[in-house]
């Protein structure tokens, strides 16, 4: 499967961003099916070809982390308070390789998911500052984990939609602070 990583990171990003690897040596296909073999579970073929990076030498993504810069949206300190959106300041993939921060490891959080929660799932989509996660279940659909009620829910989207549908909400997240106009969010969820 084509990987569209740089084409949807194309639509959404600008100098603003800031987009960094998760890992620094390009996963394989042993790697992520050393994982879904572990876990018992199967990633959708878009997640893969994301995870694999085959698109590009400038970013072989193996999981991405991207941030609005902390000069554009300063970074939250203790005590701030705000409307909940105004703390999505970045979203992030997760990634296979086993040089990563286990908190980026697929393994690892898949592990820790299902132990904290006892839910069969494994994260691959996180928006930061949100404790509600992207999963991928043991059929292989993508779900949202709602961590008040301890449940997942299918969204029906493909990979590539969801991660396109995250970035076009954080470049709105990303005006808005900019703009300072904190109530128009409500309206939409935020």
């Amino acid at each position: 499967m084509e990987d569209k990583t740089l084409e949807i990171l194309g639509k959404y990003l600008d100098k603003d961003f800031r987009v960094s690897p998760m890992a620094r040596n390009q996963s394989t296909m042993d790697d992520i099916k050393s994982i879904e073999r572990e876990l018992k579970i199967k990633f959708p073929d878009e997640y893969i070809a994301h995870l694999l990076g085959e698109g590009t030498d400038v970013l072989k993504e193996r999981g991405l982390c991207i941030e609005v810069k902390e000069e554009i949206w300063p970074r939250a300190q203790q005590y701030d308070v705000g409307p909940f959106w105004s703390f999505l300041y970045g979203i992030h993939t997760f990634t296979p390789s086993m040089e990563s921060e286990d908190w980026m490891r697929l393994e690892f959080a898949g592990k820790q998911f299902y132990e904290e929660n006892e839910i069969k799932a494994v994260p691959i989509l996180k928006i930061i500052g949100d404790a509600n996660l992207y999963c991928v279940n043991e059929i292989g659909k993508i779900v949202q984990y709602d961590h008040e009620q301890n449940i997942v829910e299918e969204i029906n989207m493909d990979f590539w939609e969801l991660f396109e549908k995250e970035l076009g909400e954080l470049k709105k997240r990303k005006e808005m602070k900019i703009k300072g106009n904190y109530s128009d969010r409500g309206k939409e969820g935020w």
